[in-house]
């Protein structure tokens, strides 16, 4: 064991034991949360899911390691936060499920308003992997690549890199500047078919900038407000006439703001419920639940769960 080394998982209250993790994170290391939880305790695990249920194998997948889950945890209460409504019947026979949407725990005090000047057409803030299909972008002129990749993906982002003209690319910005890079583009692109509720989006309407979307699985269409997305059929065409749609119709980035808050407002007040039920309290909900931020090390050490290997 290293002085670094924690479970991805992030402690919302520590008596009652309250955690939080994203679905595989969880689930795909089962004997280290078993390492590192003693035998015997009782704790609360809220699992954010990362992907749709509606693929299959997904949904069977968790099925499956939840079952093993339930074996070495017999004392834990297990919650599955679902962005799909659709998961509530699919995973009801695994774990408890509510309908509690991810985007609904940004902070919206890590993003600025967006003005009036923008120095690009659009911004993607997208890890550079295949799911994301970048290519889909090929035909904006002025377009902000915000995404990094890893030693496997080398070769797709170098073809994206030949085959996308972006005017500028940035491999990471922190969580809380993102707002800043959104601020700065006429719309934001949400390109994939199929993931989870894709943070990007929350962010890019919490800065009031208008999406151009394409149709997908996986949550993120729930909290998009119908007056500022612009729903982009799966061609490179089609996507830049989403842009160009945008910068030519500028919504007032208030009003975007003020849209996502609302739809976001239940999925916020569910959580908020559940945990003070549970805690006994009301406790304050960390920016993304905590989870995927850039935790630095002394937060590490203050939040996440150290193993006992």
């Amino acid at each position: 064991m290293t002085f670094f080394d924690c479970l991805p998982a992030y402690i919302l209250n520590r008596s009652p034991r309250i955690l939080v993790a994203f679905d595989t994170d969880f689930l795909r290391n089962l004997d280290a949360f078993r390492r590192s939880i003693p035998r015997g305790e009782a704790f609360t695990l809220l699992v954010q899911i990362g992907w749709s249920v509606l693929v299959p194998w997904f949904a069977e997948e968790l099925k499956t390691r939840m079952a093993q889950a339930r074996e070495l945890f017999p004392e834990a209460r297990i919650i599955f936060l679902a962005n799909e409504k659709e998961a509530l019947e699919i995973l009801k026979d695994s774990a408890e499920c509510v309908w509690c949407h991810q985007n609904a725990f940004l902070d919206p005090a890590c993003y600025p308003l967006a003005a009036d000047r923008r120095r690009f057409d659009a911004i993607y803030v997208a890890r550079i992997t295949p799911f994301k299909r970048h290519a889909l972008a090929a035909k904006i002129r002025n377009l902000h690549l915000v995404g990094s990749y890893s030693a496997r993906e080398e070769e797709y982002f170098r073809e994206i890199m030949r085959t996308v003209p972006c005017v500028r690319w940035e491999r990471k910005v922190g969580a809380r500047l993102v707002g800043r890079r959104m601020v700065d583009a006429s719309c934001g692109l949400a390109l994939s078919a199929v993931e989870g509720a894709m943070f990007a989006c929350g962010e890019y309407s919490l800065c009031g900038i208008p999406v151009v979307s394409t149709k997908n699985i996986g949550g993120r269409d729930l909290m998009l407000p119908a007056f500022s997305v612009y729903r982009a059929d799966d061609t490179g065409d089609s996507v830049a006439e989403g842009v160009e749609h945008w910068k030519a119709n500028p919504v007032p980035p208030q009003e975007i703001r003020a849209e996502f808050l609302r739809l976001a407002a239940p999925h916020r007040a569910c959580l908020d419920d559940l945990i003070a039920s549970i805690a006994g309290r009301r406790v304050k909900i960390p920016h993304k639940l905590g989870v995927r931020c850039g935790l630095s090390p002394l937060r590490q050490l203050a939040h996440c769960m150290l193993r006992r290997d």
